[in-house]
């Protein structure tokens, strides 16, 4: 890139420094942030002079957002699936799923996504033989808003090679599904569309703001993801976020955490210890309130487990513990132990300990001693308070989704959509971090409003403490002079607005490194 300068006034700028947290202007050079203070100041700098400007009229920037949990080649695919997330009964979905057949070929794949049956009228989860008396004569696979429940109907069955004994009533818990992806993913790719899917899919986040992504595989729940296509996007100059990917299988090559350059980086080991709530899989420590002739599952025995954590701490690999239940959490929690009792981590970085939702007091104290960054996801609270309360009961909402506790405990917590389980907009998560009500607006002084979070410190979530998670702390992140010029231009003065709208807010302007990878900057480079 070339090093022209951009001088952008007239905003509020919010730094993430929380010494100078306010500032008026930003000079851009290159990929770099030159000056950032008043608008004196900044006008003031011999680099101002002939610099191009962009005048606001009050919006705000901020550092680039940071989404520090994503499944980014599955949501590009759910694009492309039938969306039954606004759905309110079984009835519904399936007419949903007719419609969308009619304008397909002969042995195409209708791929329904999103779909949350504890919101539908029959409060039941879907089967095999609902989907077979649809008359739909296509192969027919349905992934439920948590992706840890699917269901297929009897052709999806058939083309998986399942063998037909082993159909049961279609609902594909865990990993079991994996056949039937394997499946759809061969009709899938006849298409060659997927490249194509992928940019699009990451100029959905940057249109929120978002400058970074920190992908996650997860083969065998259908969820893979793999760096090559993003290397051809940025080869192309297509590529408009920054990537780092977690992968659950250890690579097979001998290297560490961080391998990669400012663009495209490999993140570390993935390690799913349970499900989900929605799905009452997560492992919880106690019967569900709702069905209690379940605590949810385990999906490592101990003894395996300690072993592999202890291999991905000695080759210097950052992993990434996905932990629900409180059952769960107690395993996450003995196996961080056990890798740190064999020494550091040769990749400098601290292990990390994603969802948290159902965390005890004791286990936060456990936690602190560890110094591990927690991976939480404030939008889950909007979609789930009705379900959460169904399955936990009472006697423990008071120790889930405690994001003011995480703060507050001096940890690195970070912010995240897991999309496709939510959408790409990082703003519908600082809406419930702040006001931690449902989509309804209730309650009105939010669900355990005493942890609420102050838009500071969920702006905290998605900027400094995403680049703190990954080593990238001193470089991006801020808005302060040698950072990456990472930055969003907002529609509107956040500061200004009226909490409830946070969820309705985008980026006028993006930049990655300097370049625009959202908005319109004529004369400005760009992807």
């Amino acid at each position: 890139m070339d090093e022209k300068c951009l001088l952008i006034r007239g905003g509020t700028v919010w730094t993430a420094d929380r010494r100078n947290p306010r500032a008026e202007a930003v000079l851009v050079r290159g990929e770099r942030i030159l000056a950032v203070g008043s608008s004196a100041e900044v006008q003031n700098h011999e680099c101002a002079r002939g610099a191009q400007t962009l005048d606001l009229a009050g919006e705000t920037v901020i550092p680039g957002m940071t989404d520090a949990h994503l499944h980014l080649l599955y949501y590009s695919k759910q694009r492309a699936g039938v969306s039954l997330f606004e759905t309110k009964s079984l009835a519904e979905a399936l007419q949903a799923l007719r419609d969308a057949a009619a304008g397909t070929r002969p042995g195409d794949w209708i791929h329904g996504v999103r779909y949350n049956d504890a919101y539908w009228a029959e409060n039941r989860a879907p089967t095999r033989h609902d989907l077979d008396a649809a008359g739909i004569d296509r192969p027919i696979l349905l992934t439920r808003v948590c992706t840890h429940v699917q269901v297929a109907n009897s052709a999806a069955l058939a083309a998986s090679g399942i063998p037909e004994d082993q159909w049961g009533d279609g609902i594909l818990l865990e990993t079991e599904v994996a056949p039937v992806l394997k499946a759809m993913e061969a009709w899938r790719s006849e298409t060659g569309r997927t490249l194509g899917m992928i940019e699009e899919a990451c100029r959905d986040f940057a249109g929120f703001g978002v400058t970074e992504i920190q992908t996650c595989s997860a083969s065998g729940y259908g969820l893979a993801d793999d760096l090559a296509p993003f290397q051809r996007l940025r080869l192309e100059r297509r590529l408009p976020v920054r990537v780092v990917l977690y992968e659950d299988r250890m690579p097979q090559w001998n290297v560490m955490s961080g391998l990669g350059d400012d663009w495209i980086r490999y993140g570390g080991f993935k390690l799913f210890l349970d499900g989900s709530l929605g799905g009452r899989t997560a492992a919880l420590g106690a019967p569900y309130a709702d069905d209690p002739s379940t605590c949810g599952l385990l999906n490592h025995e101990e003894g395996a487990l300690m072993a592999t954590v202890k291999e991905a701490h000695k080759r210097g690999l950052q992993m990434l513990i996905h932990a629900i239940g409180d059952r769960a959490l107690d395993q996450a929690i003995r196996a961080v132990e056990a890798a740190y009792a064999e020494g550091p981590c040769p990749c400098g970085l601290p292990h990390r300990i994603n969802h948290v939702m159902i965390c005890r007091p004791d286990q936060l104290e456990a936690l602190k001693k560890l110094g591990v960054v927690l991976d939480v996801q404030p939008a889950f609270v909007p979609s789930e308070i009705s379900m959460a309360t169904a399955r936990l009961g009472e006697e423990r909402i008071p120790w889930s989704y405690p994001w003011k506790s995480f703060v507050d405990s001096g940890l690195v917590v970070t912010g995240s959509s897991d999309c496709p389980v939510e959408p790409p907009s990082p703003w519908r998560g600082v809406w419930g971090a702040v006001c931690r009500v449902g989509d309804d607006g209730k309650p009105e002084e939010g669900w355990q409003p005493h942890q609420k979070l102050t838009l500071d410190e969920a702006l905290e979530l998605w900027t400094v403490n995403g680049a703190v998670a990954v080593g990238e702390g001193g470089r991006r992140g801020r808005i302060a002079p040698g950072y990456l010029a990472d930055l969003a231009i907002l529609d509107r003065d956040i500061f200004k607005a009226d909490p409830m709208d946070l969820r309705e807010v985008k980026a006028r302007l993006t930049l990655a490194g300097g370049y625009v990878t959202h908005g319109e900057l004529p004369g400005w480079p760009a992807f």
